[in-house]
């Protein structure tokens, strides 16, 4: 099995940080957007954060599966799509070998964030960043990156001392479990979903 670095930010390097602050998705009660974007020299770290006027709900942005509390709301979805075809999601069943990992988060009723790493770099051309939260009815939403800012910042890197041995570990094999699914019927993360299972 491959090398690879598992859910976690290059320990000996210095970032360089991208201002892009965008809206990814926008409906009369919820907002959510695009925030502390940092470059690595092998991929790119960026937090989504979310803010809702009024609910009765924590705020479930974690994904991937994880079970969630009785409280919460229905899962937020979260996807990237490459220029060379490449996809990568939060979806439950995703290839633990896939380059989106779940960070750090935090969530209540009315705020919540999510902080990703992904791996690799965006390839040559432009990316995209698909979001969709069916429980509250944001439906999917495409927002395209410019890869050259990703990879401009990169060579800015500051890389401070030899990586250590620990920093990669083998992909493992297998899938997760995959739970109940709420999915935009006929939509980019049904179709992201197939692949996965597939």
């Amino acid at each position: 099995m491959a090398g690879i670095r598992f859910q976690s930010t290059p320990e000996n390097e210095i970032p360089v940080s991208v201002p892009v602050g965008t809206v990814l998705a926008r409906t009369e009660s919820l907002v959510l957007w695009l925030t502390d974007v940092h470059v690595y020299s092998c991929g790119v770290e960026f937090t989504i954060q979310a803010r809702r006027s009024e609910s009765t709900v924590l705020l479930d942005m974690f994904g991937f599966g994880k079970p969630a509390s009785p409280k919460s709301s229905g899962p937020f979805l979260f996807g990237v799509e490459y220029a060379d075809g490449s996809v990568f999601t939060n979806l439950p069943g995703a290839r633990m070998v896939d380059g989106l990992h779940g960070g750090a988060g935090r969530g209540g009723p009315l705020t919540a964030d999510k902080t990703y790493f992904l791996q690799p770099l965006p390839p040559p051309k432009r990316w995209s960043m698909i979001t969709a939260w069916p429980y509250f009815g944001v439906p999917e939403s495409r927002t395209d990156l410019d890869s050259a800012v990703f990879a401009d910042a990169a060579e800015r890197v500051e890389t401070l001392w030899p990586e250590p041995v620990h920093a990669l570990v083998e992909a493992p094999d297998g899938r997760q479990q995959q739970p109940a699914l709420e999915l935009p019927p006929g939509g980019w993360f049904e179709w992201a979903h197939r692949l996965g299972v597939e």
